[in-house]
C-alpha cells in the first residue's frame, strides 16, 4: 500500500457526505501519506434557494476560516484548501479566473508544507485548466458519476473532461458505463465503489428514534434527490401497509405526499458516524433510483453497505448491480419492483445474509485504495 505520499486530491467538500474519495482518502491518510484536499468547486448552476444560498454561505465560511474545521476536528483528516471560486464556468473568461485562483491558493499551500513532486487526482471536471500547474509526478481522473448529465450542470463539463482525459496519465472509473465514455489513450481502469465493513455492522443498541419501529422495517438512507424514485417508494408504502418504510437523509424533494401514512418515517439525516445504530433497524434496504443517464452510469455504493449490514436489498434495474445477480433483488421495472419487496421480506432470515457480509468484504475501502495505488505507483514509475 503507498505510504508517506503528498496526494492532491479534487473532489466535494470534505466532510459534507460519505463519498467514494473521501473514503480513499481515509485509507491513504491511515498509511501515513498527506492528503491536500479542494473541495467542491460548483459543478450545479446556482439557483436562487435557501439551500443554495446556505451552502455559499459555507464555501465563503471555509475560505475566510480555512483552519477551523481542521483544528476542531479530533480525527484525522486532510489539509483542506479553499480556493476562491465563481461557480459560472460557462463563461470562458471566469474558468479562466477561476483556473488561476484554484493554482494560486494550492500552490500557496504545497509550498508551505514543502510538497515535491505529488501525485495529482482529480473527480472534478472543471479542473482541466489546472492540470499540469501544481509540479505534480503524474495526475489521474477518477470519475465517479456522469456529472455532465445532472439536473443543472453547466455545458462546458463534458468538453472540459475531455481536456482532463487527454492531459492525465490516467483513468479510473467506478462503471462499465464510465469506463466506455471516458476512454484513457492507454487504458481506463475500473475503479469498483466499496465499504466500511467494520463501520456498517448490524448492532443490537439501536438509536432511541428506530428503537420503537414496527417491524418489519424496509429502509433508505442517502441523499435524497432528484434521482430517487419517490413514486415508487410511495406505491410500495401504499402496498404494504403492515410494513414500516424509513427514510434516512438529507432531502432536497418535497415528501409531503407520505406524511398520511402511518407506516412511513422521514428521520432527515443522520451523522455517517452513528448511522449503523439507525440502519440496524432495517430488514430491507432499498435502491430506488430512477433509471436515467446519471444513474446508469453510477455505481451505488449503498448496495455493499446494505449487504455489510447482512440484509437483503431490493434495487431498480442499474447496471453495476448485476454482478451482485445472485445476491440483491434487481426489479426489471415498477411491478417487480413492488414484488420484491414482499420477497426479500420473507427471506430476511435467510443463510445468504452471511454470504452478503462476506460479499461485502471482498469490497472493503482498504482494498479498493490498495488496488488503485498500486496502479497509480506503476503508471507513475513508468513515465
Amino acid at each position: 500500500m503507498i505510504s508517506n505520499r503528498d496526494i492532491i486530491i479534487f473532489n466535494d467538500d470534505w466532510g459534507r457526505f460519505p463519498s467514494t474519495l473521501q473514503h480513499v482518502a481515509k485509507v491513504l491518510l491511515e498509511n501515513e501519506n498527506r492528503i491536500f484536499w479542494i473541495g467542491s468547486l460548483g459543478l450545479r448552476q446556482l439557483k436562487i434557494n435557501f439551500a443554495d444560498l446556505k451552502r455559499a454561505f459555507h464555501k465563503l465560511s471555509g475560505i475566510l476560516n480555512k483552519s477551523d474545521s481542521q483544528r476542531l476536528s479530533t480525527e484525522r483528516i486532510p489539509i483542506l484548501i479553499h480556493p476562491f471560486v465563481i461557480p459560472l464556468h460557462d463563461f470562458k473568461i471566469i474558468k479562466k479566473i477561476n483556473s488561476y485562483f484554484i493554482t494560486k491558493a494550492v500552490k500557496e499551500v504545497l509550498a508551505k508544507h514543502k510538497v515535491v513532486r505529488p501525485i495529482l487526482i482529480t473527480a472534478s471536471p472543471v479542473t482541466d485548466e489546472v492540470i499540469g500547474k501544481l509540479g505534480e509526478s503524474c495526475s489521474f481522473y477518477y470519475c465517479v458519476d456522469d456529472y455532465s448529465s445532472m439536473e443543472g450542470a453547466f455545458k462546458c463539463i463534458l468538453p472540459s473532461e475531455q481536456k482532463i482525459i487527454e492531459k492525465v496519465d490516467g483513468v479510473f472509473a467506478v462503471s462499465n458505463v464510465l469506463m466506455e465514455s471516458r476512454k484513457h489513450k492507454s487504458e481506463t481502469h475500473f475503479a469498483p465503489q466499496g465499504v466500511n465493513v467494520n463501520h456498517f455492522k448490524k448492532i443490537s443498541l439501536l438509536n432511541e428514534k428506530v428503537s420503537s419501529i414496527k417491524k418489519p422495517v424496509v429502509g433508505f438512507f442517502g441523499l435524497i434527490t432528484e434521482w430517487i424514485d419517490l413514486d415508487l417508494i410511495l406505491a410500495c408504502v401504499k402496498k404494504y401497509p403492515d410494513y414500516t418504510f424509513v427514510l434516512i437523509g438529507k432531502s432536497t424533494r418535497d415528501l409531503s405526499a407520505f406524511l398520511d401514512y402511518k407506516n412511513f418515517v422521514y428521520l432527515g439525516p443522520v451523522d455517517y458516524k452513528v448511522l449503523p445504530s439507525y440502519a440496524s433497524v432495517f430488514d430491507v434496504g432499498l435502491i430506488p433510483f430512477e433509471v436515467n443517464p446519471v444513474t446508469v452510469a453510477s455505481n451505488p455504493l449503498k448496495l455493499l453497505e446494505y449487504f455489510s449490514l447482512g440484509i437483503p436489498a431490493v434495487t431498480t434495474n442499474l447496471p453495476e448491480t448485476k454482478i451482485f445477480a445472485d445476491l440483491a433483488y434487481i426489479a426489471g421495472d415498477r411491478d417487480e419492483f413492488i414484488r420484491m419487496v414482499a420477497q426479500a421480506i420473507e427471506e430476511i432470515t435467510g443463510e445468504k445474509n452471511q454470504s452478503r457480509i462476506e460479499k461485502a468484504k471482498e469490497y472493503s475501502w482498504e482494498a479498493i485504495a490498495e488496488k488503485v495505488f498500486d496502479l497509480v505507483e506503476k503508471i507513475e514509475a513508468k513515465k
